[in-house]
């Protein structure tokens, strides 16, 4: 039974043709963006055996089959299948890497944290440099098919600022836990989070990755009636969708109309008041005549 094996040579002083024991094997080349070219070759027990050898030796580099073998960020390159950038929203990269699809957004992009993440689960821990990272980030975007479609995170992006649009200013917390509300307070915006997530129909820890550009840190929590509630902070991003003058005027407003109403309230009360005071004494007069007749 043979295997694929995937190979790169490293010396620039010798050439395929130079490795005698492949003479006669059917190899397949694959050149890739950057000029440097893949070999294929299938390859028995006793081949396989050969050219670890020569890998030992410093002439080749095999070429990792799965994510979770890669040892170094260079593995990735030849084990990427194709890059697309998704257009209609905000910067979406979708990478086919082995049989794995991964995803990037815009803030994902500028680190290797997200790449971290993945390979963790696969089970893998990879050490990677910035200015390395930097590198196949820009690989990646040089490769890239621009494709034309909204994006799962696009479309949940587009949901939050249609809600966060809707939603009207409050100053307390009890408030602020009920749908289309955001809590003003210390000059700052702060949102729900299981409320948001709800509505959006979201996970908060996946939604708290698709908004990186429109919240700011993690969750902090404010106290209500003796429970504790968590609100992320909106970023000026967020609170450039919200028009917040119009709405403290709006609540200005509306302070002034209760003022108002309580005032005409209580001159009503005064005015029935001095009524019945009047019609009173209007009584005990009538009262005081009957006697004296």
């Amino acid at each position: 039974m043979k295997d694929t094996f995937r190979f790169i040579l490293t010396k620039e002083n010798i050439s395929i043709r130079d490795i005698k024991f492949l003479q006669g094997a059917e190899i397949r080349e694959f050149r890739q963006p950057d000029g440097e070219i893949i070999y294929e070759v299938q390859a028995d027990p006793n081949l396989i055996q050969k050219m670890k050898v020569i890998e030992e030796a410093g002439f080749i580099r095999p070429i990792k089959e799965e994510l979770r073998e890669v040892e170094s960020i260079e593995d990735l390159i030849p084990l990427t299948k194709k890059v697309e950038i998704v257009q209609g929203g905000p910067l979406y990269m979708r990478v086919y890497l082995g049989d794995h699809i991964l995803t990037f957004n815009e803030n994902q992009l500028l680190t290797p944290t997200m790449l971290r993440k993945y390979l963790l689960r696969l089970g893998k821990i990879l050490r990677i440099k910035q200015k390395d990272w930097e590198e196949l980030a820009q690989y990646w975007l040089d490769i890239a098919e621009k494709v034309d479609e909204v994006s799962e995170e696009g479309e949940v992006v587009e949901k939050f600022l249609n809600y966060i649009r809707e939603c009207r200013i409050v100053k307390e917390v009890e408030q602020a836990i009920l749908p289309y509300t955001i809590l003003l307070k210390d000059d700052e915006f702060f949102i729900s989070t299981d409320t948001v997530a709800e509505k959006l129909g979201v996970g908060k820890r996946k939604l708290r990755s698709i908004l990186s550009d429109y919240i700011i840190g993690s969750s902090v929590q404010f106290r209500s009636h003796g429970r504790r509630y968590r609100f992320w902070k909106l970023s000026e991003k967020s609170v450039c969708e919200i028009d917040v003058k119009k709405q403290l005027e709006e609540e200005v407003e509306e302070v002034e109309e209760e003022a108002t109403e309580e005032r005409a309230t209580e001159e009503g009360e005064e005015e029935r008041e001095g009524c019945d005071e009047r019609e009173e004494e209007g009584e005990r007069a009538e009262e005081v005549w009957e006697e004296a007749d």
